[in-house]
């Protein structure tokens, strides 16, 4: 497979150029002093003897090998990055040529290499057919030209980084990383060597992860930069290792946003747009898909930027520590409000449809309202956990989906056991929450087989928790007898809230067999209303929230109560805090 146009132009050979002129120049004046550095200690002990001075000729020596060993790895680190930029240069330019040379003749030429043809619409039938045919002709000679360039380009861009990869790693191989790798453990080395894996289970690698050393530590993160997002290892371990990683998506997400918009400085100025008025012509036409095109990956590309600012802000809030639980490529995350491992009382909060990244400071302020009402009155520490890290839906029309949930499901699962596996001291009281298509997510990570590692659990505002769950003897808690499920298992609706009618429907869709105005797709319904008295859960009262009144009729509902369940003064947040801390 070949390389994107998008990423083609995102290149900058020249950059790898200053770069590797740059660390060249560094490393002859480093290669200079170190000749100077010899010859002064040559002349400094050529009056000295005896077995002092002996040893410190030879620690001079080893000290001068050592460093000719780092002047050549470095040397070839810089060789890699000029070569990459001609290799780079050779396959880049003359496939942007043929793109922009098509474009430039009224081709149209997406991501991938494929050519489009211009229409041609004379109005007459023969001259269009024999235009056509010649149009289609030259976007076939467009393309064949362009794609084994993008195949090549990928292959160069492969060769290279491979290289480039190998020049680095033999650098770290004689500087920091040598010393620390000689005192590996030979698990660690079998690890690293692509002999072993690390466990999978969160019981198992926090007891593994126990039992290493700091370097052997930063040797695996060094191995794989997202081992902070693996469940079971300590918050603070996991924190210091995303917090690393979130630089590194960050500046991808940066460079990203700054290519796609590259592409188009004059759209990006708002000069030659096409239009959008009248009778288009073919080619406007096409100039418009193409915008719209390019809009909407710039939006995606801005907002997955902005997500990983939004987390780096939030990270930096005054108040309580933060911990940087989960961090991926993928716009998943979670940010712990103390740390959890060491607090008597955990809770983890997910929210609902159209969550993410980029309105994680939504979802933190109402983290900390939970915080504040758990700890009220609360002598135990008491850690919040928002918990971001699965794709939910992004649009109130995908929420009727379960996929979202059954995908997300295992992930919370895991994170719960990586929760109480690394866990110090006796077990904290954990209780999991979820928020609109939240709750869903939890129903389906404590039913169909599954089973939550947690005390207790809260559904808010919820439209179901699972079709086929009908009642609290169908969800599953580690280590809990169903028959009890009805003191651990919580659920609250605002009465004016759209939302958790949605569950009553399927309710009385079950009772009566029909159900005004509900969708066709019985499927989309995501079960039972966990607040009904037959479900079997501890209901507890919320606010109901102001009701839509127009023209002295009331309608009983107020989208806006939906999202208000978290606010202070809200009873129905006062209990949640009350359970989370067990003293309700």
């Amino acid at each position: 497979m070949g390389v994107l146009v998008s990423q083609l132009r995102s290149w900058a050979p020249k950059a790898l150029v200053d770069v590797s002129t740059a660390v060249g120049s560094i490393n002859d004046d480093f290669d200079a002093r170190l000749t100077r550095m010899g010859r002064n200690t040559d002349e400094a002990l050529s009056d000295w003897e005896g077995d002092a001075a002996a040893a410190a000729l030879a620690r001079s020596l080893s000290d001068r090998i050592a460093g000719t060993h780092i002047a050549t790895a470095v040397a070839a680190v810089s060789e890699a990055l000029g070569q990459a930029a001609s290799k780079l240069v050779a396959v880049r330019d003359p496939a942007l040529r043929i793109v922009d040379s098509a474009i430039a003749e009224g081709f149209s030429v997406d991501d991938s290499g494929t050519v489009t043809a211009p229409s041609s619409s004379t109005g007459d039938v023969v001259i269009d057919m024999l235009m056509q045919s010649s149009f289609d002709e030259k976007a076939r000679t467009f393309q064949a030209g362009l794609v084994p360039l993008l195949e090549s380009a990928a292959e160069v861009d492969r060769a290279c980084a491979a290289r480039l990869a190998d020049a680095v790693a033999d650098l770290a191989d004689i500087t920091t990383a040598s010393p620390a790798a000689s005192s590996y453990s030979p698990e660690i080395r079998a690890i690293l060597d692509g002999n072993a894996l690390l466990p999978e289970d969160p019981v198992a690698l926090a007891e593994f992860w126990d039992e290493l050393s700091p370097a052997e530590k930063d040797g695996l993160a060094a191995w794989d930069p997202t081992i902070g997002n693996r469940d079971g290892l300590p918050a603070v371990d996991k924190s210091r290792y995303n917090e690393e990683l979130l630089e590194t998506l960050s500046a991808n997400a940066d460079a990203n946003l700054d290519a796609i918009e590259g592409r188009h400085p004059d759209w990006m100025k708002g000069e030659n747009l096409p239009p959008t008025h009248g009778i288009l012509s073919d080619e406007d036409s096409a100039r418009q898909r193409e915008l719209d095109r390019w809009l909407a990956e710039r939006a995606a590309a801005e907002e997955a930027a902005f997500g990983y600012h939004e987390v780096r802000t939030q990270l930096d809030n005054d108040g309580v520590p933060r911990y940087l639980m989960n961090i991926d490529g993928e716009g998943r995350g979670a940010i712990a409000l103390n740390n959890p491992d060491s607090a008597g009382h955990v809770a983890t909060y997910v929210p609902g449809t159209s969550s993410g990244l980029p309105s994680l400071g939504g979802d933190m302020i109402r983290a900390e309202n939970l915080l504040a009402e758990a700890s009220f009155d609360n002598d135990s520490p008491t850690s919040i956990v928002t918990w971001v890290g699965y794709n939910a839906p992004p649009e109130v029309h995908n929420a009727g989906s379960s996929e979202y949930a059954v995908a997300g499901a295992p992930r919370l699962d895991s994170f719960q056991d990586g929760l109480r596996a690394a866990h110090e001291g006796a077990p904290s009281v954990n209780t999991v929450i979820g928020h609109s298509y939240g709750s869903t997510v939890i129903g389906h990570a404590m039913s169909g087989g599954n089973s939550l590692d947690a005390d207790s659990v809260i559904f808010v505002g919820s439209p179901g928790v699972g079709n086929g769950i009908d009642g609290v003897e169908d969800l599953r808690l580690d280590n809990v007898n169903p028959s009890s499920n009805h003191e651990r298992i919580f659920a609250t609706a605002a009465a004016t809230d759209p939302v958790t009618w949605i569950g009553g429907a399927a309710d009385t869709l079950a009772e009566t067999g029909s159900v005004i105005g509900l969708p066709g797709d019985i499927s989309l319904i995501h079960g039972s209303d966990p607040t009904n008295s037959s479900f079997g859960a501890t209901v507890f009262e919320s606010d109901p929230g102001p009701s839509i009144n127009i023209g002295g009729m009331d309608f009983g509902v107020s989208p806006s109560t939906h999202s208000d369940y978290f606010v202070i003064n809200n009873p129905g947040l006062q209990e949640m805090g009350r359970i989370i801390a067990g003293t309700r």
